[in-house]
């Protein structure tokens, strides 16, 4: 080999290189949209509970979780956009991690909630293709809370909210929650409710690893969405529009049988819970990103009402990709799935 041919053929491998690091030109962005992080104040409170002796389990810098994990959900800058090159993501929607600031006293929860919220907007405009984001909310002041997603719509521009879950043992079914609630409609915004540990009343099912994450948070949340519908939420608020990840934590599997038990008994709402469910929900892939359930969930709330996510970095951000595109969706579907669900319902700009 001469000397000029070593040198084209070091060129040719460098174009290769290059090329292999742009990203893949597809017909429609992959979207993800539960997408966790924690910035570092949230991080430094939850130590600070944590060493208090509090009972939830909480994410530090300290703790039991592995330091690549903590690194990854406190980090909104360039390592986490090279993370989405490599792993082929073009957005991430990004949502305060559970249990958010809801284990603090209001007036520490609603600090922590309005810094997050600007740190959050701050990293939007630095990286506007790459990153959409939901507000943070402190529950435990509803009425600052109703205030502070007007903030985060309004002059912050974030595309909705977001909330683990119980909030010291109590759902938004509970009247004094309602101010949010009213809010969120009147913005026409979507709410994630997020998975956390359950409520005191749900205890018994968070015993280990198995059944924590893996079956104890779905049941936590389905769980406050039932309790939301049997409150009349959803009469009173007939355009809130929510968010359930996990593939819907199993309630698309569950509707019938929801529908059959309620129609035995006493019927105060003004539609089948089914109905509730079809008309003010929608669910994300997180975590579940599997055909068969996934094809059951299209088929039951309808194409558009499902969205796609990983849950990164709780979960692999690459390998759900791969599950992603071993699927045998046409492309005009995973458009829908990926990129226009999102686009619609967050109104994230093409």
């Amino acid at each position: 080999m001469t000397l000029a041919s070593g040198a084209v053929l070091s060129a040719v491998a460098a174009e290769v290189r290059a090329a292999d690091a742009q990203p893949v030109k597809r017909p429609y962005r992959r979207i993800a949209t539960e997408e966790g992080w924690l910035p570092e104040a949230v991080l430094r409170a939850n130590a600070r509970y944590a060493a208090s002796g509090g009972r939830v389990q909480v994410m530090t810098r300290n703790g039991p979780a592995p330091k690549a994990m903590v690194d990854a959900v406190g980090n909104i800058g360039p390592a986490r956009i090279a993370a989405m090159d490599r792993d082929g993501i073009d957005m991430q929607l990004l949502l305060l991690s559970s249990p958010g600031v809801q284990i603090f006293s209001a007036q520490e929860a609603g600090a922590l909630a309005r810094d997050a919220n600007d740190e959050l907007a701050a990293a939007i405009r630095r990286y506007p293709t790459r990153y959409a984001g939901l507000a943070a909310l402190a529950p435990q002041d509803p009425a600052g809370a109703a205030r502070e997603l007007q903030r985060a719509i309004n002059t912050l521009k974030l595309n909705g909210a977001i909330i683990n879950s119980h909030t010291q043992d109590e759902y938004l079914s509970e009247q004094k929650y309602w101010p949010i609630l009213e809010a969120l409609e009147a913005l026409d915004v979507p709410l994630y409710l997020h998975p956390r540990d359950p409520a005191t009343r749900l205890s018994a099912s968070n015993v280990d690893a198995v059944t924590a994450a893996g079956w104890a948070y779905g049941v936590e949340v389905g769980t406050h969405l039932m309790q939301m519908i049997g409150a009349g939420v959803f009469d009173r608020f007939p355009r809130l529009k929510i968010v359930v990840g996990h593939m819907g934590e199993a309630i698309p599997f569950w509707l019938p049988r929801i529908d059959n038990r309620y129609m035995t008994g006493s019927r105060p709402l003004q539609r089948k819970p089914s109905e509730y469910v079809l008309n003010n929900v929608w669910v994300t892939t997180s975590g579940m990103n599997y055909e068969e359930p996934l094809k059951l969930t299209l088929k039951v709330m309808g194409a558009a009402r499902v969205l796609y996510a990983v849950d990164y970095p709780f979960e692999d951000q690459a390998g759900a990709v791969r599950l992603l595109e071993s699927m045998s969706l046409t492309s005009a579907q995973k458009r829908q799935l990926c990129e226009d669900n999102a686009v619609q319902l967050f109104r994230i700009g093409r």
